[in-house]
This record gives C-alpha cells, sequence and structure tokens, in this order.
C-alpha cells in the first residue's frame, strides 16, 4: 500500500516539470460517484487514487468503520472515442460491540472495463458514454473478495448548464459484485465552477439490489487544479436509508502523464 502512494507521489513530482498547454485542462472520475462521459485523449495516461472512511453505527453498542486506502483507478485513451480501464482497491474494516473490536483488511477485485462516446453534447442531447466493466476475483476467503466475477454496465451523461454549472447523470447496473442477484445504480450531480481553478458538487446517489433493501446517498465535494494535468480533491456525505453509513469522507489527487 505505502508503495503505490510512493508511485503516485512520484508521478506527481515528475509532471510538474513539462507543459500541458497544447491540450485541455484534466478531466476525471473522481470525487463523485457520477462517471464523467469524457474520455481520455488517445494516447493520454491518468491516475486517480484516494482514500474514503466510513463509518456507522447501524444499533445500540455496534460501530462499524471500513477505510480504503488507496483506492486507485488507472485511465489509458487507446483510440478517439475508446479509453481502457482498470482498478483496484485496499480495503480495512472493523467492528466494534460492546467495547470489542475485530478488524479485517485485504484487497478487492481486479476491475476492468472501457469507456466508449455514443454521443457529443448538441442542445438538450447530453454528451454521453457508455461504461463497461468486470470485477475478477483472485484471492480465496478474503472478505473482499467476491466468489463471482462481477460485471457493471452504466451510462454517463452531462448536461452543459451555461458557462459555470453543469449536470451529470448515470444509470446502469451490476451484477455478481456481492449482492444477490441484479443492483440497480443511479447518480445524479450538479457542478459548478466556484473560482479560478476550484470546482464544486453535490450529489445524490444509490444502489437499488434486487432482494434486499436500497442504499441512498448524498455527498459533496471539492477540487483543485493544482496544474493543467494534477487536480486534488476532498468529499464527505452521509446516508439516506437505514442501511447506508452514517457518514464517510475522502480525498484523493489524480495526474495525467505527459505522452
Amino acid at each position: 500500500m505505502k508503495k503505490i502512494f510512493v508511485i503516485v507521489l512520484f508521478c506527481v513530482i515528475s509532471v510538474t516539470q513539462y507543459s500541458f498547454s497544447q491540450v485541455d485542462d484534466i478531466s476525471t472520475d473522481r470525487p463523485d460517484q457520477s462517471e464523467s462521459p469524457y474520455l481520455m485523449d488517445k494516447g493520454f495516461f491518468q491516475i486517480e487514487a484516494g482514500v474514503v472512511s466510513e463509518h456507522d453505527e447501524p444499533v445500540k453498542d455496534v460501530k462499524t468503520s471500513s477505510l480504503s486506502a488507496p483506492s486507485v483507478l488507472l485511465r489509458y485513451g487507446i483510440a478517439k472515442n475508446v479509453e481502457l480501464r482498470a482498478g483496484i482497491e485496499v480495503n480495512n474494516s472493523k467492528t466494534t460491540i460492546s467495547g470489542t473490536s475485530t478488524s479485517e483488511s485485504g484487497m478487492g477485485p481486479i476491475m476492468a472495463g472501457t469507456k466508449i462516446k455514443l454521443f457529443t453534447e448538441k442542445g438538450s442531447m447530453p454528451e454521453t458514454a457508455l461504461l463497461l466493466s468486470v470485477s475478477i476475483p483472485f484471492k480465496e476467503n478474503s472478505a473482499f473478495q467476491s466468489d463471482y466475477i462481477g460485471t457493471e454496465f452504466r451510462f454517463a451523461m452531462t448536461n452543459s448548464l451555461g458557462k459555470r454549472f453543469s449536470l451529470s447523470y448515470n444509470i446502469g447496473g451490476e451484477f455478481g459484485s456481492g449482492e444477490p442477484g441484479a443492483t440497480g445504480l443511479y447518480t445524479i450531480a450538479l457542478g459548478a465552477s466556484l473560482v479560478k481553478k476550484l470546482s464544486g458538487f453535490v450529489e445524490l446517489y444509490g444502489f437499488m439490489p434486487q432482494k434486499t433493501s436500497p442504499d441512498h446517498r448524498f455527498d459533496a465535494g471539492l477540487t483543485y487544479l493544482i496544474l493543467k494535468n494534477v487536480q486534488v480533491d476532498l468529499a464527505f456525505g452521509f446516508g439516506i436509508s437505514e442501511r447506508s453509513p452514517d457518514y464517510f469522507i475522502g480525498g484523493g489527487v489524480s495526474v495525467r502523464l505527459p505522452k
């Protein structure tokens, strides 16, 4: 885990020596849950890494907490309208019952997938992309590994609302990702350019398993553009439904490497 953070930090320091005047500012799929419909430019590689801490007290004398540190997404523009993606998470969880605690740690499944551009924004037609991915378990007897290969699809859409605001929304589904049956998912986020280099968002999102209760959440956050190719972020949120965590907070850094 420490080695991954060192690699990311090294990349951040290295890319400060390069000029990115020929390309647009970095566009990321974090820290909100709404995946962006915008793709990596062909030939560019991007690292998006972060941590998320969740806390919950479902019943009296029972407390749970989890930490994803780090969560890493790798993105590469393989063609004009196609992006390749891969990701992995290192997870830690702690449960305390009447003062007695138990802990578990381990890696989650490997995610591999693609993002495909479908439509360019035109009038009321949103910028639209299709994301397809599989989650591949690779370690037995781990609390964070599924018994089956999981699949996910989602349509990612964005409408510009003037020069400063945008509305992003996703809809899709997951299969075999740890919940019995299929799980529907949705997100809707309002983004705003606050001041130069600083942007913010508010978002509602949720997961609706076929055979268990839904998990609806609200979050908000900020992103700051250090350089054209380096962005840091911070987000926080809370659960709305009964099975959701009481609150969560996270942050991260994204780096687009020179071509």
